[in-house]
């Protein structure tokens, strides 16, 4: 307890003084929180990416307030706003105990808590290569651990592990790198291969981000989590089909190297596919994400105009407490989604629980709260004239884009170590959008020596990202992003 309080004392030091640097550890603290858990045996130690957050929140949003005068406020915020009202009128309805509620709705709003927090710093393009730096430092200490992995596999999930067995996949074992599962290594590798991919794009390549890139891609497959792989795969390919440059080189790889891999991965390939097909459709009733799925249409329909409260089904707080809705499915009968230890996959999927427990119209309003954020990358992508800021963008565009094909198979946006990424960067991308307004106009009156110091030029010669129809908005002179 007393460690923790000294470590506490120390990030809020570290917040006022060097906000920043406070941000990345918070990052940090969030990703490997369930690590720390399995490895302390500390229960309490789990909760480190919720005090985060709240940290996070009260420091920066409080450092703004006082160094400012004002709060920096973006339109996804509405809808977030609304999403929360709709799950609480809900819960109210339905008698769920505020408590519950409570944790239930702080399980989806971490998430936009920590993009919200992480925005009101003044991020300037400067701080953007030791922003990329410590993003390298990171991916290094990660693949280093794999390798300690793949030498010493059973040690070291004895120690880190959160399965008492070794997970296997095709003979082959999963490797889990610093996290204590397997998902953990093979989602965030495949979006930092997705950065390092975007960053030799849009700013350079060199020996160090080639070794990077092919260690990340390794490190995803070598997890073997299906849904990684291929959310990586396609992400990365539809990035490129929309970055700039000459697309025949693209298109001539992909007319060549597909039916190339088709050919040689095709045996394990169809074995992949035959298994998944029978997993989803051999009796759906046993079939966690299908059931719950279908469920939870059920009871939007059931409840509509509303849902059924925070906390009461599909999401974690809803298995941990075990939902009164969850006997009434008769789930206690069925393999995987029973109470306590023996409801392992009632976590298995994301968006059964914000459209049963506030309804479609909170569903609706959450969806469109993480496609905005995302629509803040892509402007930045095509419309600033800084390699770096492009980046930015590119990369919040990406890691939504692969998190938004993996949530349909996987609680990415509430659970650590993946969950606090994307609303992280979409927290910088919103700062220098704010920033780059303010320049254009003429009226940088968020310039400050505590922050950012003087800005500095950076050359660039790539051309502008061609303008998607859901984007064609102004240039940056447009009002994306208020200060109130």
């Amino acid at each position: 307890m007393i460690m923790a309080g000294a470590a506490t004392l120390m990030l809020v030091t570290a917040a006022l003084v060097h906000p920043k640097i406070a941000a990345g550890v918070i990052v940090a603290i969030t990703m490997l929180s369930q690590t720390i858990q399995t490895v302390t045996g500390v229960n309490a130690l789990g909760y480190g990416d919720e005090l985060g957050v709240i940290l996070a929140v009260v420091l920066f949003a409080g450092r703004r307030l006082y160094l400012r005068g004002s709060i920096r406020l973006h339109p996804s915020m509405w809808f977030f706003g609304a999403f929360a009202v709709l799950g609480m009128v809900s819960s109210v309805v339905n008698g769920v105990p505020l408590s519950t509620m409570t944790t239930g709705a702080f399980l989806f709003l971490k998430g936009p808590a920590l993009w919200f927090a992480v925005a009101q710093l003044d991020w300037r393009r400067e701080d953007l290569p030791n922003v990329a730096k410590a993003g390298a430092g990171f991916v290094m200490f990660v693949l280093a651990t794999c390798v300690v992995n793949v030498v010493m596999p059973g040690p070291w999930n004895a120690w880190i592990g959160r399965m008492e067995t070794i997970t296997e996949r095709a003979g082959f074992t999963s490797l889990t790198g610093p996290f204590d599962h397997p998902v953990g290594l093979g989602t965030t590798m495949s979006m930092a291969f997705l950065a390092i991919l975007l960053y030799r794009h849009f700013v350079k390549k060199s020996a160090l981000n080639t070794a990077l890139l092919v260690g990340t891609g390794l490190a995803c497959i070598a997890a073997f989590r299906r849904k990684s792989i291929a959310a990586g795969a396609v992400t990365a390919l539809g990035m490129r089909a929309v970055l700039p440059g000459p697309k025949a080189m693209y298109l001539t790889a992909l007319a060549v190297l597909v039916p190339v891999a088709l050919v040689v991965g095709w045996e394990p390939l169809m074995t992949v596919v035959s298994s998944t097909y029978q997993e989803y459709t051999a009796d759906v009733t046993e079939t966690a994400r299908v059931r719950m799925t279908l469920d939870a249409i059920s009871l939007t329909l059931a409840a509509f105009p509303l849902g059924v409260g925070f906390g009461r089904f599909g999401s974690f707080t809803a298995g941990e407490q075990y939902s009164p809705l969850y006997e009434d499915f008769g789930y206690q009968w069925i393999y995987g989604m029973g109470p306590g230890e023996r409801g392992g996959f009632l976590s298995d999927t994301f968006w059964p629980a914000p459209l049963a427990e506030t309804g479609i119209l909170g569903a609706v309003c959450y969806a469109a709260a993480l496609f905005l954020l995302a629509v803040t990358g892509w402007r930045l992508m095509h419309h600033s004239s800084w390699a770096h800021v492009r980046w930015i963008g590119g990369v919040t565009v990406a890691w939504f884009a692969t998190l938004g094909i993996e949530s349909v198979v996987a609680p990415v946006f509430v659970s650590p170590p993946m969950f606090a990424l994307p609303f992280v960067v979409a927290g910088v991308a919103t700062a220098l959008t704010s920033a780059e307004t303010a320049t254009e106009r003429g009226t940088d009156h968020e310039s400050n020596p505590v922050d950012g110091g003087q800005e500095h030029s950076e050359s660039t010669t790539e051309t502008a990202l061609p303008v998607a129809p859901w984007a064609a908005a102004p240039t940056m002179s447009h009002r994306t992003v208020e200060d109130v």
